[in-house]
């Protein structure tokens, strides 16, 4: 057994370490919830690390690190070994960056969107089968967090106007207070594809452990927090991602993170009205009444 297979075995644990994966498509919620997961002290959660940002523990970045006959991954073998070489970086690479946490680390997380999650492949993987990630997850026993909307007219309504703005994320800036036009067809567009999307991850994650998350939860616990922000810690659903993350409860409200849609739909949508009748024309007809 190599040095790498001995710190990372069968499981994803490295070096008293859990990993674990941060799912869900783009307006789900998953910013919100990483920003509320690093409010505690052992875990951390890396931002959309398939996308190149100037980070090194992106995974463009990490690869430009590497040399050899695994970069890139030929061979399911190859990218598997590589895989496993990257979570025992992102060890080292985070209690770099967070230096405050270093001795309590116990969960770092990774945001990955559905459609980044066939960003890593070996170049012998035929295009037709699942994702390779999610065989990794499966042979590590990565379990993920499946962050989701309830509403998924609400999620498309906020991908159609983060368009129109061109503001996808509020850290306490001013954001524009006019009204907006979108496309209602767009909009349809985008909700069919929030829907097909859910359901063929859920098709594809069998055999991994998954805990769904939803926005409109992690909303209301937010809303009940207590004077200090901190979350309560008799709340079952935060309990749940405790147990689930192998962490002790101690999470706080998101103090930076500004909601972008703060006024009923009908006070931001210039063409509201023709966009409320595209829906209740839509085989989406049911959810019309919700904005």
């Amino acid at each position: 057994m190599s040095s790498l297979d001995s710190k990372i075995g069968t499981h994803h644990q490295v070096e008293g370490v859990n990993h674990f994966a941060l799912v869900g498509s783009q307006r789900s919620g998953t910013n919100f919830l990483r920003e509320l997961l690093n409010t505690n002290p052992p875990t951390v959660v890396h931002g959309e690390v398939m996308l190149p940002y100037p980070l090194p523990i992106t995974w463009h970045n990490f690869l430009r690190t590497m040399a050899g006959p695994r970069v890139p991954p030929v061979t399911k073998e190859d990218a598997i070994a590589l895989v496993d070489e990257y979570l025992v970086f992102s060890v080292a690479d985070t209690r770099r960056g967070y230096v405050g946490k270093s001795g309590e680390l116990k969960a770092i997380g990774f945001d990955i969107k559905y459609n980044q999650l066939r960003f890593i492949a070996p170049v012998l993987w035929d295009l037709r089968d699942p994702p390779f990630l999610f065989e990794y997850m499966r042979l590590r026993n990565i379990p993920i967090l499946h962050m989701q909307r309830r509403n998924a007219l609400h999620q498309a309504l906020s991908i159609a106007i983060a368009e129109a703005r061109g503001v996808y994320h509020n850290y306490g800036r001013k954001v524009d207070s006019g009204r907006v036009a979108i496309d209602p067809d767009r909009l349809l567009g985008h909700l069919q594809w929030v829907v097909e999307e859910a359901a063929s991850f859920r098709a594809l994650a069998h055999g991994i452990d998954v805990l769904d998350v939803y926005y409109e939860d992690l909303v209301e616990e937010c809303n009940a927090a207590l004077p200090d922000g901190k979350l309560r810690v008799e709340s079952r659903l935060m309990d749940r991602i405790r147990q689930f993350l192998g962490v002790y409860n101690s999470f706080s409200r998101p103090m930076s993170l500004k909601k972008v849609i703060d006024r009923p739909y009908a006070e931001v949508l210039e063409n509201y009205e023709a966009v409320l009748t595209a829906v209740r024309k839509s085989p989406f007809e049911q959810m019309a009444a919700s904005i």
